[in-house]
């Protein structure tokens, strides 16, 4: 270990044992509360398996073999039921290695005022009707990247609306792409609307809402001329782009006003979105939920439904049994095969062609945005859609596209357990990637799986954290690797 990854190991050791000396105070716990973790990750390959990586909002190391020190900083709860109250978080993570990185997964401020919500900062959000403990991830908003800088206006708890049986939740934000491989300065604009039929004490309710992404503005790095008129070398990012963006219109007919071939034909900007439903009911000490997410791509698919077989299909059990082992179990199918490619089950049904039919789609991947669907190179939907860099596949590469691997058939199952003092979270998944509607393959086999054990200590609050992850298959390297970790919470 080079003499300055050393010192660093020392100041974390030091940091670590000192903020365990100072943080027992009554007046330190009643002002906030704290945590820290340290620990490393090794692998095979120098790279960290698939499901401890995953869903971890871009807070682990880039390598496999690197040793981290975490600190988790964060307001008390709010328990008083004011109308005005803030709260604020953040987290760091500094990691030693062969590259040495300072992560800042999560810093913000938020004010409340009653049920609204004003919070500006990179704040952890899953946006969508999932399971948010166990799900492989919502299909367009995940929490697998960083978190993007953005100011939020929020009802972020559902409100009743009328009557006791319907109540509503959703938010209204504007954030910050900062500097991307291909494009710089660029916006997200993001909106959703989620419906709830069922008074909180009904033992069943049913859920909808619509969650709506754009990337939009912002500097090419690459020639773009061709993509379209820029103004002064950038995509358009006026007041009257932005409306469009707001209400993404089928397309601009007056083309005196000044924008590109590109934009008239289909959207400003790149527009990721879904349409969620859902339910859950109660059942003998317990409760299930069923979910699915529509994938929501190019505006043609909202305006027809071409793809509505494509999404993320889940089922979850949560088992409310003081003494049970399994405490939650998850599955989850993500099907992407369709893109608009054929018609849906529901068309085939009635049989009638659905508008826009064989208008493909190319699911995270965009001609202007030629990042696609990610942020600071990790995808910001789900994790099953893999980066071309990550892949095995040599071919797909340097065609400046994010991701070759975006048509999947994807099995998923997650559990939650409790062996006496024990936790222990499983996940397992096996995909059928058959690339993409413009690079085919025959279907690569893909196995992950990861198996985390949190086993507490004497001293309050405090833990050894054991994950140990295996990945084989044939869409990306095979790999074995451990994350070994101690923690402790005030």
């Amino acid at each position: 270990m080079r003499p300055t990854a050393k010192l660093l190991v020392y100041l974390m050791l030091a940091c670590a044992f000192s903020a365990h000396a100072q943080v027992d105070s009554a007046k330190f716990v009643n002002k906030f509360n704290y945590g820290f973790e340290l620990g490393g990750y090794f692998s095979v390959n120098d790279k960290i398996p698939f499901w401890q990586k995953s869903n971890k909002f871009g807070s682990v190391p880039q390598n496999g073999n690197s040793l981290y020190f975490r600190q988790v900083l964060m307001s008390k709860k709010d328990t008083t039921k004011r109308f005005f109250s803030a709260d604020y978080c953040i987290d760091l993570v500094t990691i030693v290695g062969e590259k040495p990185l300072i992560i800042l997964p999560e810093a913000f401020v938020g004010l409340n005022f009653g049920d609204l919500r004003l919070s500006g900062g990179r704040m952890k959000s899953i946006h969508g009707l999932v399971d948010t403990t166990l799900s492989s991830g919502s299909v367009t908003w995940s929490g697998n990247s960083l978190p993007l800088p953005e100011v939020r206006l929020s009802i972020p708890e559902y409100k009743r609306l009328f009557a006791d049986w319907l109540s509503f939740k959703g938010h209204y934000s504007h954030g910050w792409f900062g500097e991307q491989t291909f494009v710089k300065g660029s916006f997200l604009h993001q909106k959703s609307l989620y419906a709830r039929i069922g008074s909180p004490l009904s033992k069943i309710h049913f859920y909808g809402g619509v969650l709506h992404s754009v990337q939009w503005g912002g500097t090419p790095k690459y020639d773009a001329e061709g993509f379209g008129k820029l103004t002064d070398g950038k995509f358009p990012a006026d007041w009257y782009t932005y409306g469009q963006v707001v209400i993404p219109y089928e397309a601009v007919v007056d083309t005196t006003l000044g924008y590109g071939g590109f934009e008239t034909e289909n959207r400003f900007g790149n527009h990721v979105s879904q349409i969620d439903l859902g339910m859950d009911f109660s059942v003998k000490n317990g409760k299930i939920m069923l979910y699915k997410n529509n994938i929501i791509e190019t505006g043609r698919t909202l305006g027809s439904f071409s793809n509505l077989d494509d999404g993320l299909y889940g089922f979850s059990f949560h088992n409310y049994k003081e003494k049970a082992v399994f405490k939650k179990v998850v599955f989850e199918y993500l099907f992407s095969m369709n893109q608009g490619s054929y018609n849906a089950l529901i068309a085939r049904l009635l049989n009638k062609p659905l508008k826009d039919y064989g208008n493909n789609g190319f699911y995270f991947n965009h001609q202007q945005y030629l990042d696609g669907w990610s942020y600071e190179t990790e995808t910001i939907g789900s994790p099953f859609f893999v980066p071309d860099d990550e892949l095995k596949l040599e071919s797909s590469k340097g065609n400046f596209t994010f991701s070759n691997s975006n048509r999947l058939k994807v099995f998923y199952l997650a559990t939650q357990m409790q062996l006496n003092s024990i936790g222990i979270v499983a996940k397992g998944s096996y995909s059928q990637n058959f690339g993409s509607i413009w690079f085919p393959v025959e279907p690569l086999n893909q196995l992950n799986t990861s198996f985390e054990f949190k086993v507490p200590l004497k001293a309050k609050n405090s833990f050894i954290k054991v994950d140990i992850g295996i990945d084989h298959g044939e869409l990306i390297k095979d790999n074995y690797g451990i994350n070994f970790a101690y923690q402790r919470f005030w």
